[in-house]
């Protein structure tokens, strides 16, 4: 007799295409293609749909009360209460109805899965690829609370397990690296750019710890030195920060730069944008948990450079795979950057090293070795 499927929930704070959402497609691939029966409920329509759909997926759309800074308030915290009590019975329901096995949680900012999980006496498994910072009561309380509610915690690097081992038992939390898949490009889009332009790109959704004023201020440094410096910002931003996102492009005329410095929104073609950029910056001024656009970037042969916080440390291995620079100091930035544009030979070497480094922690075979064994010891 053939066993049934085991079915699985999986629960996700967005529904775009930034770096947790891919690894989020990549996980669904997996699973899909290991035999297990998958269920998605995201709060909203958006771009993960068509790929989605197109396995076949059983997609549901539901408030499920994340989490976010501006909720940090009175107001907001009766709403997002009032919105996990509401998406707890829901998943309780769904839980019964569908024969949920396990609940698997792809980030900290939802709880209410963990919740109706342990009410159905069923698995939880949460996958973090979040270092909230600025806010200790916030901390406390969600990790807190992961911790009863969870069997298992997966964080997606050193920096965020770290971080999580204040309020999490140790023996919950396993560090699991993103395994990243690259695909061909068949056709590059070509960028318009004058001959003697050196780009420097940027790829990260326009929100404050992502560091793009800060990359402004890196730019408006390195263009004093040359006028060869042109910069590319690929990124759109979420509607709670459409005035961040204003406050960054008015930086940008306010120093003159807007012939330097091109804002090119979000872009499908991220690989054929790198293709043909002379130098990747990441410019994150709070920890950035993991940023997988830096394993795009190295896949891309492109030289990288990132702020020296979070999971950027672990990807460019400590500066052996790129260029790491001050969080908090254009001026030194801006020298470490026009020093290292002209390095070749040391530019080169960070490839060369990144390719073994990615091989050892970073392939997606053994992350998807590693996943499957999580998953799979609770089933």
């Amino acid at each position: 007799m053939i066993s049934p499927k085991k079915r699985l929930l999986l629960l996700h704070s967005s529904n775009d295409l930034y770096g947790a959402s891919k690894i989020f497609l990549q996980l669904i691939d997996l699973l899909t293609k290991n035999g297990f029966d998958i269920h998605v409920i995201v709060p909203e329509k958006g771009m993960l749909d068509d790929f989605l759909i197109k396995k076949n997926i059983k997609i549901v759309y539901l408030e499920l009360g994340v989490l976010r800074k501006k909720y940090l308030n009175p107001l907001g915290l009766i709403n997002r209460a009032v919105a996990i009590i509401k998406a707890i019975a829901f998943l309780s329901n769904y839980i019964k109805d569908h024969s949920i096995d396990l609940v698997y949680t792809n980030t900290s900012t939802i709880l209410c899965g963990g919740i109706a999980a342990k009410q159905n006496c069923i698995p939880s498994l949460f996958h973090i690829h979040e270092i909230p910072a600025g806010n200790w009561l916030y901390e406390i309380f969600s990790g807190k609370i992961i911790n009863r509610i969870s069997h298992k915690v997966l964080a997606v690097s050193n920096s965020v397990k770290n971080h999580w081992l204040k309020n999490i038992n140790e023996h919950k939390i396993e560090r699991i690296y993103n395994g990243i898949e690259y695909k061909k490009i068949d056709s590059i889009i070509k960028l318009e750019k004058d001959q003697g332009d050196f780009v420097i790109t940027s790829v990260a959704r326009l929100i404050p710890y992502k560091g793009h004023k800060y990359l402004i201020e890196i730019a408006d440094e390195l263009i004093k030195k040359s006028k060869k410096f042109k910069f590319l910002i690929v990124g759109d931003t979420l509607s709670s920060y459409l005035s961040y996102e204003k406050s960054v492009k008015q930086k940008v005329k306010e120093l003159g730069l807007e012939n330097n410095i091109k804002f090119l929104g979000f872009r499908n073609d991220v690989s054929s944008i790198l293709k043909q950029s002379d130098l990747f910056i990441h410019p994150a001024i709070a920890p950035d948990p993991l940023p997988t656009v830096l394993f795009e970037s190295l896949n891309n042969d492109l030289p990288t450079v990132a702020t020296n916080l979070g999971g950027a440390i672990e990807i460019l291995d400590n500066g052996n795979n790129g260029l790491l620079i001050p969080h908090n100091d254009p001026k030194k930035a801006a020298s470490l950057i026009y020093e290292y544009c002209s390095n070749i030979k040391l530019q080169k070497k960070h490839i060369e090293n990144s390719k073994k480094n990615f091989q050892i922690n970073f392939s997606s075979e053994l992350f998807n070795k590693n996943i499957l064994k999580e998953v799979n010891n609770f089933l």
